[in-house]
């Protein structure tokens, strides 16, 4: 099997701008449709908005499922003050100093509305909310607030209160290019999904030995929700997650082609018999695996 990079990464271009915070993922499920329509032998989004593909194998050996989440992590709105000011909550594991002064776009019910992460002005003592962080005070979502220069009633009237979802500018999710790296907002989860995609066409051209289940998941940056649903409903015994992975000194991992697996986190053991089958098969393709523990 090879994949074409510059396929992959038109793939990955259309995925990277498309807005999907958790439980809002309307947009990038149409993308996700278009995508999958020639791909697989049937195609459905179950009860808890996963996109499932269904590519059928040559014999009834056990199916297998390959997963890679289409939600973000991202914002929603707690509650808009007096004075028009937004005032956010993260959605997922999003940290304000991964953000700072961001333009940022607020999904109200008549559309997109600009706005940007705020603390106020610089130039200022420490009795202004910019103040204290100035002599190094960690940055925190409380000392935030989304500033569109509208005030509250139009806010009200475009549909923006507590639970709308606000998601970064899309002028800043494109995919960027340094030399043999890509980077983008979006890597998690949509280079996963590309990936899944890929290797999708591949199977659909050359039928595995067994069904095939992708699933393009939701809401899995707020605890994985569709993954648990999906797979309980699916006939598969072996699930495969398909993410980014850290390249960092503390599990000896490094940004190579070898594709890293994860041996255990911070929830549980991953299955050894799954790992060492993966290691046999890199092997036999002339590459290896990192594992990560």
């Amino acid at each position: 099997m090879r994949i074409d990079p510059e396929h992959l990464y038109t793939i990955l271009e259309k995925l990277l701008v498309a807005h999907a915070p958790s439980g809002a993922e309307a947009e990038m499920d149409a993308l996700v449709n278009d995508l999958a329509a020639p791909i697989g032998d049937a195609v459905w989004q179950d009860a808890a908005d996963n996109i499932i593909i269904h590519i059928k194998g040559q014999s009834d050996a056990q199916p297998v499922a390959a997963l890679s989440h289409k939600d973000e992590i991202a914002l929603i709105v707690k509650r808009v003050d007096a004075d028009g000011k937004i005032r956010v909550q993260p959605l997922g594991g999003l940290h304000p100093w991964a953000l700072g002064e961001s333009p940022v776009e607020i999904m109200a019910r008549e559309g997109l509305c600009p706005g940007v992460l705020s603390i106020g002005a610089k130039h200022v003592s420490d009795a202004s909310p910019a103040g204290p962080l100035k002599e190094g005070q960690p940055l925190k979502w409380e000392d935030m607030w989304v500033e569109t220069r509208l005030a509250a009633e139009e806010l009200a009237r475009r549909g923006v209160r507590a639970g709308t979802r606000v998601v970064i500018a899309r002028k800043h999710k494109i995919l960027w290019r340094m030399g043999d790296c890509v980077c983008g907002y979006n890597l998690d989860c949509r280079a996963g999904l590309a990936a899944i995609f890929a290797a999708g066409q591949h199977l659909r051209e050359s039928r595995p030995a067994q069904d095939v289940y992708l699933i393009a998941s939701a809401s899995e940056e707020i605890g994985g929700h569709g993954a648990t649903y999906a797979l309980a409903q699916l006939p598969v015994e072996t699930a495969v997650a398909v993410d980014i992975a850290p390249v960092a000194k503390e599990y000896g991992t490094l940004n190579s082609g070898d594709p890293i697996i994860g041996v255990k986190d911070r929830r549980g053991l991953y299955d050894e018999r799954i790992i060492d089958r993966f290691e046999a098969l890199a092997g036999a393709q002339g590459f290896g695996i990192q594992t990560a523990v």
